[in-house]
């Protein structure tokens, strides 16, 4: 009896912390619209929350951004996003220069597999025409929307990879392939054997105990010449060649593109 009283006591105890225990709260991922233009209107806390449900989606950082700046849409977008997530971690965003009439769509971490720029052209054909009619809050849904197919749709690739549950980073795997290497082995054989069996052939004496000798003294011949330079003058000329800025090398490694409307 006194075994059960200390069973129960140690099972309700066990229960009773594990109500208590705090729960671990779903990883939340950044989003941002900076609307400087006031385009969308009434509608920015709706698009809001779309970027929100996106990021937390995807596990990448969404963001838009209107503007009215001279600096190149592509710039600006590599520019703020590499400030917002970091150069090369997980992102995109979505940039409307109004002031050069320019779109620009700007992918790094994971996002730029998932976003090549064959899927992002297709983004921007439903993005450009929502802002040609001035259509912004059509625009900017139509990216949402577009990137979540995407990412639902999967990397666009044949080769095998694994995406981390939490951060969302994707590793690509080797594939193994066993009967291709083995049919390129027996052919690569198959072909040296070939070429050294025609050698052999050609080169063959019909007298097998035969033996060549080449004569070296009535053959050879050796010249030699004696030659002197002499070092008039030099000249030495020296150039700085620049060093790749640090920014250019973040800015390499994602995927984008844009278009005027």
């Amino acid at each position: 009896m006194r075994k059960k009283l200390v069973f129960l006591s140690l099972f309700f105890l066990s229960f009773f912390f594990l109500l208590l225990a705090p729960k671990t709260a779903a990883a939340t991922f950044s989003s941002g619209l900076e609307d400087n233009l006031q385009l969308l209107g009434g509608n920015v806390t709706l698009l809001e929350q779309e970027a929100q449900k996106l990021a937390n989606e995807t596990k990448a950082g969404v963001y838009v951004v209107t503007t009215d700046s001279s600096t190149p849409a592509s710039q600006m977008a590599k520019t703020y996003l590499a400030d917002k997530v970091g150069a090369k971690n997980n992102g995109v965003v979505l940039v409307i220069n109004m002031n050069l009439r320019k779109v620009y769509i700007w992918a790094t971490g994971n996002l730029k597999y998932y976003l090549p720029s064959s899927r992002i052209e297709k983004t921007l054909d439903i993005v450009q025409p929502e802002l040609t009619d001035n259509n912004y809050y059509q625009a900017v849904s139509g990216f949402f929307d577009q990137v979540s197919k995407y990412y639902q749709a999967g990397i666009p690739t044949s080769r095998k990879y694994s995406i981390n549950s939490e951060t969302g980073a994707v590793t690509f795997h080797r594939s193994f392939q066993p009967l291709s290497i083995l049919i390129a082995l027996i052919i690569s054989l198959i072909a040296a054997g070939g070429f050294v069996w025609a050698i052999y052939r050609r080169y063959q004496m019909k007298d097998a105990h035969a033996v060549w000798r080449y004569d070296y003294g009535r053959n050879g011949n050796l010249e030699l010449h004696q030659r002197e330079d002499i070092l008039v003058n030099t000249f030495i000329t020296t150039r700085i060649i620049p060093r790749p800025s640090s920014d250019n090398n973040n800015f390499s490694d994602g995927s984008g593109g844009g278009r005027s409307f």
